[in-house]
């Protein structure tokens, strides 16, 4: 009977430990992206202007872009006065807020989605998700 005890003790002590605390705050971000056009040329660069906001007065800082093709091939670029930065797909790199240029270059003929998606590097804030899609022509 006292082991019954102690294994039914146990047991409801183990089950209230796998709680978890999901903590979100109710601020949104959005990432709103110019279309370089309907139509592309292959292995020509575009500029692609993305900006940023959000409804949170505090968090000037910590918010990422990740890249994908969700059809098609192209490359995105971060561009500065400076230099290009390349950005490999599927991989956060910092996002600022408000206005930031990137490029995106097309390297396969046909129909092309490119997905970015914007995150907040601690994942308090919903990530916000824009699709582009266009043909890409030789």
């Amino acid at each position: 009977m006292k082991t019954w005890l102690c294994l039914t003790g146990l047991v409801l002590f183990l089950g209230c430990q796998t709680e978890t605390l999901d903590i979100r705050a109710n601020y949104r971000i959005k990432l709103n992206a110019a279309s370089p056009g309907a139509t592309l040329k292959l292995h020509q660069p575009y500029a692609l202007s993305l900006e940023l906001s959000t409804d949170s007065y505090y968090q000037k800082y910590g918010y990422q872009l990740q890249f994908y093709q969700q059809s098609g091939l192209g490359k995105l670029e971060r561009t500065n006065d400076k230099e290009k930065t390349s950005v490999l797909q599927k991989v956060a790199v910092s996002l600022p807020l408000g206005l930031s240029a990137w490029q995106y270059t097309p390297k396969a003929i046909g129909s092309s989605q490119v997905v970015l998606v914007a995150q907040q590097e601690r994942g308090y804030t919903q990530p916000d998700t824009v699709r582009l899609l266009f043909q890409v022509m030789p």
